[in-house]
Parts: C-alpha cells; sequence; structure tokens
C-alpha cells in the first residue's frame, strides 16, 4: 500500500550553501549506515566549543539538505537527514541536538533535531509519540 509524502518546501541556496547541503547529505548517509559510526562521528563533530543553534537555525539545515539531496526529504530518511542538517550546522558554527527516539510498543524509531529545548524542522511534534533513547548534544559533548 502507498500513501502521498508531501515533501519539505524547497528553498533558495546560494551555490556554497548547495554545495555543502549536497556533502553533508552524502557524509550523513555514510556515517548512519552503522552504529559504531554514527557514534564515532557524532562524538568527532560535536567536540570543541560550538554555540546552540537557535530553532530557526536547525530548521534551515533540514531544509538546506532536503533541497540538495532529494532522497533525505522521505519519510524513511530521519536518520541520515537529521545527521546532515547537524553536519550542516556545525559547519557555520552552531549545532542543535540530535535526538534517537522508539515508539513504546513497536519497533519503530525516529530521529529528529532539537534546538532551544523543543525539536526542529518536524511536520509534528516527536516526543509525543516517541520516546527519547540517545541524546547528541554539543553541551555534553565539551569535554571529549
Amino acid at each position: 500500500m502507498s500513501f502521498p509524502v508531501a515533501l519539505p518546501p524547497a528553498i533558495h541556496l546560494r551555490p556554497r550553501q548547495f554545495l555543502l547541503a549536497r556533502s553533508a547529505g552524502t557524509l550523513a548517509t555514510r556515517v548512519s549506515a552503522s552504529t559504531p559510526r554514527l557514534e564515532s562521528a557524532m562524538n568527532r563533530t560535536l567536540r570543541g566549543a560550538c554555540r546552540p543553534s537557535t530553532v530557526a537555525e536547525a530548521e534551515h539545515a533540514v531544509l538546506a539538505v532536503c533541497t540538495a539531496n532529494l532522497r533525505l526529504g522521505g519519510t524513511r530518511a530521519c536518520l541520515p537527514r537529521s545527521v546532515a542538517a547537524l553536519l550542516y550546522c556545525r559547519a557555520h558554527g552552531h549545532a542543535p541536538a540530535l535526538v534517537l527516539g522508539i515508539k513504546p510498543g513497536a519497533s519503530e524509531v525516529h530521529a529528529w533535531l532539537e534546538a532551544e529545548g523543543r525539536p526542529a524542522g518536524e511536520p509534528s511534534d516527536p516526543t509525543r509519540t516517541y520516546t527519547p533513547i540517545v541524546r547528541y548534544s554539543p553541551q555534553e559533548n565539551v569535554n571529549r
């Protein structure tokens, strides 16, 4: 059975932004393929000083990577999309938190970004459906 899925709206990106978003999407697809790679990449990416992202910056990053990489806009690409948006943000000197959650009583998982304590770039609040189990945050990785 299939159902219609609306992709996030495309935004205008300057050539440098497009290249950065495209590269972040390619790297995120490779990094998110295995848990050890993801763990290592997140620890390296969030190491060092960076300021937390605002909601607007995190949402812009999600739209940028979805514009540059159409395959990241689908419903099954939440982890590579979120990792790519985090990489895009980090390249701009700030970083949101990456949260991985599981749906209680089911084997469904979801990944999203959080900025200013709330989900960013999501059509609805994922914390109503998913219980967070892993969180990669710039504040938690300051000393690594």
